[in-house]
C-alpha cells in the first residue's frame, strides 16, 4: 500500500535582531509568524532592550529592505523555506512515535514544529514621545487582529502571491540594473523609504562601531566601506550569517588578552608608548592596556601593605 504524503509541518520563526547600535543581537521566538505583524515584533523589542533603544524610532531591515509595519512577518521576511528533511531513520519510526509526541498550547505537536532562523537588522533612530509609542502600540494590536481574520484565507495562496512578487522584484530590479547603476551599501536603504538623515544617522553608527577594531590609519572607507556595509546587509541572507559577528568576536578577544597582558607584564613601556604613539592601538586594546596598568599597580599596593 503506498503511504499518504507527509502533513507540512508547522514554522515557527527564531528572529535574531542585529542592532546598529552596541546593543548586543537579540533572540526572539516567533511561533506564529502568520498573524504576528511588524510593529507586534517591534514592541517585543522594546521590551527587551534597555533605554534609549527602548524609546527610540526602530526600522526594521531584512535583505536590504524596510520590513513593513502592517505585514505578516511569515511573509515580510520570506519564511516560506522549506525546513532541512528528517532523517531516514526518524521517519521510519514516526508510525511508533504517533501520539506520544507533546502538544503546544496552539495545538501542534511539538516534533511538528520546525524553526526557521532569520536576521533582521534593526536601525535606532531618535527619541519618540509618548503619543507617538502608544499610536504604534495600538497600532500592533490593531495589525494582529487584522492579520488573525484574513489568515485563513492567506494560507491557500500564500505561495502563489509570493511567487508573484518575486518574480516582480526580479523584474524591477533587472529594469534598475539596466537603466541605471544600482546604489551600493546603505545608500540601497534610500530607495526602501529611509531619509538622508536615517542612512547618514546608521551610517555613523556603523562607523563607530568599526572603531573599536580599526586604528584611526586603518578606518575602512570608500569602496572598501561600502563593501563592509554590503555585508552587514546582506547578513540575514546568508546560512553563515552569524560569521561576521563571531569575527568580530574573535577580534576583540584578542585586544582584551594583547591589551591586559601588555598593560600588566610591562606596565611602565605601555603607558609610554600610549602616550608617545596615539593611534597606533585601537580604542578597545588601549582600554584593556590601561586596564591590565591598573591590575599590576592593585597587586603591588597588595604586596606593599601585606
Amino acid at each position: 500500500m503506498a503511504k499518504s504524503p507527509p502533513k507540512p509541518s508547522a514554522i515557527g520563526l527564531d528572529v535574531i535582531i542585529r542592532f546598529s547600535t552596541s546593543n548586543p543581537d537579540l533572540l526572539l521566538p516567533i511561533s506564529h509568524p502568520a498573524t504576528t505583524s511588524a510593529l507586534s515584533l517591534k514592541q517585543l523589542i522594546r521590551s527587551k532592550v534597555p533605554a534609549p533603544a527602548a524609546t527610540a524610532r526602530l526600522r526594521l531591515i531584512h535583505a536590504g529592505k524596510v520590513v513593513p509595519d502592517a505585514e505578516a512577518l511569515g511573509r515580510s521576511l520570506h519564511a516560506r523555506i522549506t525546513p532541512p528533511p528528517r532523517r531516514a531513520e526518524e521517519d521510519e519510526g514516526s508510525e511508533k512515535k504517533k501520539g506520544k509526541r507533546a502538544v503546544r498550547e496552539d495545538g501542534t505537536k511539538g516534533e511538528d514544529v520546525e524553526r526557521v532562523r532569520v536576521y533582521v537588522h534593526c536601525s535606532v533612530g531618535e527619541e519618540l514621545s509618548a503619543r507617538d509609542l502608544a499610536e504604534e502600540a495600538d497600532g500592533a494590536v490593531r495589525a494582529d487582529a487584522k492579520l488573525a481574520q484574513n489568515s485563513q484565507a492567506r494560507i491557500a495562496d500564500d505561495g502563489i502571491s509570493m511567487q508573484a512578487a518575486s518574480k516582480a522584484e526580479r523584474l524591477v530590479d533587472n529594469e534598475a540594473t539596466s537603466t541605471t547603476p544600482a546604489p551600493r551599501g546603505f545608500d540601497r536603504l534610500l530607495t526602501a523609504g529611509f531619509t538622508t538623515a536615517e542612512v547618514a544617522t546608521l551610517r555613523s553608527q556603523f562607523l563607530s562601531i568599526q572603531s573599536h577594531t580599526h586604528t584611526p590609519d586603518t578606518m575602512p572607507q570608500g569602496q572598501e566601506l561600502l563593501l563592509l556595509e554590503e555585508r552587514w546587509l546582506e547578513t540575514s541572507n546568508a546560512p553563515g550569517a552569524v560569521g561576521g559577528a563571531e569575527a568580530e568576536d574573535v577580534g576583540g578577544l584578542d585586544d582584551l588578552l594583547r591589551g591586559t597582558f601588555t598593560g600588566f607584564f610591562w606596565p611602565m613601556g605601555a603607558m609610554f608608548w600610549l602616550a608617545r604613539e596615539d593611534g597606533v592601538w585601537s580604542g578597545r586594546r588601549q582600554a584593556c592596556t590601561i586596564a591590565g596598568f591598573a591590575v599590576n599597580v592593585s597587586f603591588g599596593l597588595f604586596r606593599l601593605l601585606s
